[in-house]
């Protein structure tokens, strides 16, 4: 506890977990990999990895926003039924009620790091 001279202040304990971007690029064979980096009561943090021709089909994620930075490769992102081509640096952002999928339409390893927030209903 800490006091000033004339209030008494309390005592904040804050968590801080780090994780490293390179060691959640896991790949297989079989499908693409989602891997978990980070987790609270309230949000996930985790990297989308597709070698090329992978895809994740379309779904949504109620109750829940959705961020994603691509930050390797290139391939199309479909948002309800909409198709875009990202790349490098490209941000998405992906509503609760959104339908989400991604090909990896590329020759080259595509990894997407994401969010995802459960939202007040």
């Amino acid at each position: 506890m800490v006091y000033d001279k004339y209030n008494f202040i309390e005592w904040r304990w804050f968590v801080m977990e780090f994780a490293k971007i390179e060691q959640a690029k896991q790949f297989s064979e079989e499908r693409f990999t989602k891997i978990d980096m980070l987790k609270t009561r309230k949000s996930v943090a985790f990297l989308l990895n597709f070698l090329p021709g992978q895809h994740m089909k379309s779904h949504s994620h109620p109750n829940r926003e959705l961020y994603l930075l691509v930050i390797d490769g290139t391939g199309t992102i479909i948002i309800d039924g909409e198709e875009k081509v990202v790349s490098v640096g490209d941000v998405i952002y992906c509503e609760s009620d959104e339908m989400i999928g991604f090909t990896n339409t590329s020759d080259e390893k595509v990894t997407i790091y994401a969010t995802m927030t459960k939202i007040a209903q």
